[in-house]
């Protein structure tokens, strides 16, 4: 994970020693760049590096990067200048597609392709995997920058009120005003010809009434309109939308005896040819994006990495794969698979976070006097599957971390740093989220059984990250099914995954990299999307009232689970993350503003 900064000015004439020199005042004061400076090396701390450079007569640039080291024989620093003297900051891994190596790092390939290619466009149509970068092409003086159509790495963009300058930044400050994030619906250009700070956008997919909405929004929020250029990909034709299934579709879940034990239900699916190909097509698709998550890194730790970075000599054998594990359906599958690709003497450390309960005053007045309890939901399940995975893959050293967080903790941190990490992201349930990802991504707690003190030596952390809007998770679905039909729930289950860098991706990515580690999201590789979005949704979930909670919800991916040997976590409900740890309050109103950032 890198953080990268981009602050391009308008340049003014002004005195240096008795001498004109065409560059900025402002450029020199880095007004921006200090308010978050901070949070951006915090996410790189293997190499930081920035330059300034007068780009065309009418403006300025100040290039930063801190560089978390991810791929390639050797760390390399940004920002990256070619010959010809584009400048590029990349925050992003290439895991899939023509581009993708395992020698070379990605930062220098995508470098190499936009100069030789001449087209950026056309260059970001092969990447597979997540992103967000800004690249100035200095022999067309247009800058280039944007997200991966999923959202999965953050950028911000703030315009100053006269229009004389822009900037850009993977995090920000809540002291910088004005700050939106960037929206993953496109790649965004700035004609650096002109005298005036203007914007393009090319689409991802052809233009709807939702990506209207986001145009238009930003447009209010820079004051500023953008000229919405030709689609970079044409959408599919998805033809089940809107459609109902007939009654043979549904033949096999109806014909289900529900008397039965979830687990004797879930094999009688399995048996059948069909669901059994699903399930194999998924696995496989699963397995495939798990492995290039987990081998695509230097081999070694936090602490190793270091001294091989001093020039020691290194044999790394230490936990460098975090799962953030809640013990549920998502976090299981993830540990699972990964055990098959991280080798058998290293270890992987599942972080499980929960937080102390608020004290609430009795009738009396006083304030109710009780012994800390960390037991929450989510960690009497993280324990049940941390056993199940004792017994599943035995050959594994699996440290369970038990992250405790008092309320004096959780006061102190959110209103001086997290609050900074979540904006411009503002609501309750940004709240909530973001302090319970935070606490959980510093990895810092207690070794199950031993009680012993342990942070975790992991640059890696596996998120479940949208297993729910694909395989449909969400109660709301089982009520979308039970009062509008199928044909309202596919579409809903489109929008939610078309949604998810806006509610969720760029406030996660802004958070666990705060901890100089990387999050990587094997639900969200592209191989399995587009397969899962092949399917009708009544062959990803059956959320009805014949299959229960813990059953019907996410069935496919529940009988992936089944398939790979677990048997009560295949069958845990979904749980709220907030929720399971215990830091929400269920009685606000999550979409309000919280007041506590």
């Amino acid at each position: 994970m890198c953080g990268i900064f981009c602050y391009v000015c308008r340049a003014k004439n002004y005195q240096v020693s008795g001498t004109t020199d065409s560059r900025s005042e402002e450029i020199f004061t880095y007004v921006q760049w200090e308010k978050c400076k901070d949070a951006t090396n915090a996410r790189g701390p293997d190499g930081v590096t920035d330059i300034t450079q007068q780009l065309t007569k009418e403006w300025n640039g100040h290039f930063a990067a801190s560089v978390l080291w991810m791929q390639g024989s050797r760390l390399v620093l940004q920002p990256c200048v070619d010959v010809n003297g584009n400048i590029l900051l990349w925050n992003g891994d290439i895991f899939n597609g023509n581009l993708a190596s395992d020698k070379d790092c990605d930062t220098l390939t995508v470098l190499r392709n936009f100069n030789s290619s001449q087209n950026v466009i056309a260059t970001l149509l092969k990447i597979q995997g997540p992103y967000s970068f800004i690249y100035f092409d200095n022999l067309n003086n247009r800058l280039y920058f944007g997200r991966d159509p999923f959202g999965r790495h953050s950028l911000l963009i703030k315009l100053s009120d006269d229009k004389d300058s822009l900037t850009l930044c993977s995090v920000g400050n809540k002291n910088m005003t004005n700050v939106v994030e960037v929206p993953a619906i496109g790649i965004f250009i700035c004609d650096l010809n002109s005298e005036e700070l203007n914007l393009a956008c090319y689409p991802w997919k052809e233009p709807n009434l939702r990506f209207t909405d986001i145009i238009e929004e930003l447009e209010a929020n820079l004051n500023m309109d953008i000229d919405v250029r030709e689609t970079i990909v044409q959408p599919e034709i998805n033809l089940s939308l809107h459609l109902d299934p007939e009654i043979k579709d549904l033949e096999y879940l109806n014909n289900i005896d529900c008397n039965q034990s979830f687990n004797a239900i879930m094999q009688q699916l399995l048996d059948n040819d069909k669901v059994h190909r699903r399930v194999e097509n998924i696995l496989r698709l699963l397995k495939n994006s798990v492995e290039v998550r987990v081998k695509k890194k230097p081999n070694y730790c936090r602490n190793c990495v270091r001294l091989h970075l001093s020039g020691e000599q290194v044999n790394c054998k230490h936990a460098k794969i975090g799962i953030l594990f809640s013990g549920g359906l998502d976090s299981a599958l993830l540990a699972v698979l990964a055990d098959q690709f991280v080798p058998e003497n290293e270890e992987i450390d599942l972080l499980n976070v929960a937080f102390e309960k608020i004290v609430n005053p009795n009738l009396n007045g006083t304030k109710e006097i009780e012994p800390v309890n960390y037991d929450v939901p989510d960690r009497k399940t993280g324990r049940q599957t941390y056993a199940e995975l004792e017994r599943i893959c035995p050959n594994r050293k699996w440290n369970f971390i038990e992250v405790n967080v008092t309320q004096l903790e959780l006061r102190k941190y959110r209103s001086s740093h997290i609050c900074n990490l979540v904006y411009p992201r503002r609501t309750i349930l940004d709240d909530s989220l973001g302090c319970a990802v935070w606490f959980a991504s510093k990895a810092k707690g207690i070794l199950t059984p031993t009680g012993h003190p342990y942070e975790s030596s992991s640059r890696i952390l596996l998120l479940g990250m949208g297993a729910d809007e694909l395989f449909g998770g969400y109660m709301r679905h089982r009520t979308t099914l039970k009062h509008k039909g199928w044909g309202t729930l596919t579409q809903e289950l489109k929008v939610e995954l078309e949604r998810i860098s806006e509610r969720n991706l760029g406030r996660d990515d802004r958070i666990v990299s705060d901890h100089g580690r990387q999050s990587r999201l094997p639900y969200l590789d592209e191989n399995l999307v587009t397969y899962v979005q092949s399917l009708k949704p009544w062959e990803r979930c059956y959320p009805t009232d014949q299959m229960p909670v813990g059953l019907g919800d996410k069935l496919l991916l529940r009988l992936v689970a089944r398939r790979l040997g677990l048997q009560s976590t295949a069958n845990f409900p979904k749980r709220a993350f907030q929720f399971g740890s215990r830091i929400a309050n269920s009685k606000e109103n999550a979409k309000d503003i919280s007041e506590r950032l």
